[in-house]
């Protein structure tokens, strides 16, 4: 009979240290994320919240936002996207309810799942054949793309080009690119699907 009371004793302990370390791990990780605040996947450079753009930047992203009648380009909440200040670029859905800020390059799949590559990387032929399964490519960067395929392999001379980056999912011939917010110098990134 000792011997069992011991067990459960023991047994209490140790399922009290475990839920003590595990409460200690998501404090210290929490204090970590809250912390370190967002950078740019881009420039490396420190994000701020798009509360802290004017009123006017804010109402010409819905309204551009708006004019797509689209559930994929639609209105995001303000408290939960960042923005570069260097390259105006504005990242939707990257903090979170417990106002913890993350961006990191899925920021891409996080905005509608696919795997994309650079425009840049496509040869003319496979340029060709995403621009005849979509009525028009106006509004996204077609002219000056970096070569290589994986975004995150963008390099210094394509970073700050206006508008920036336009990727693409081949095999569905999806389009998630950034546009520029007409009368603003910020962008937003804009998912377009095949109509062919």
């Amino acid at each position: 009979m000792e011997d069992s009371g011991t067990w459960v004793v023991l047994l209490s302990v140790a399922i009290m240290a475990t839920f003590a370390v595990l409460i200690t791990v998501f404090w210290y990780t929490w204090k970590s994320f809250k912390r370190a605040g967002a950078v740019s996947p881009y420039t490396g450079s420190p994000l701020r919240k798009a509360t802290d753009l004017p009123y006017f930047s804010v109402e010409r992203i819905f309204k551009y936002l708006n004019s797509y009648h689209q559930y994929d380009n639609r209105i995001f909440l303000l408290k939960r996207a960042m923005f570069c200040r260097d390259t105006g670029r504005v990242f939707q859905n990257t903090i979170s309810w417990l106002n913890i800020e993350n961006v990191n390059w899925s920021f891409l799949i996080k905005r509608f799942p696919g795997y994309y590559v650079s425009w840049g990387s496509l040869t003319h032929d496979q340029q060709q054949l995403i621009r005849e399964a979509h009525d028009s490519l106006d509004g996204y960067q077609t002219e000056t793309s970096c070569p290589f395929p994986s975004p995150r392999e963008i390099t210094p001379e394509y970073i700050y080009v206006k508008p920036g980056p336009l990727y693409v999912d081949f095999n569905s011939k999806i389009l998630l690119g950034w546009k520029v917010v007409p009368g603003t110098e910020l962008e937003v990134l804009i998912l377009q699907k095949p109509v062919k």
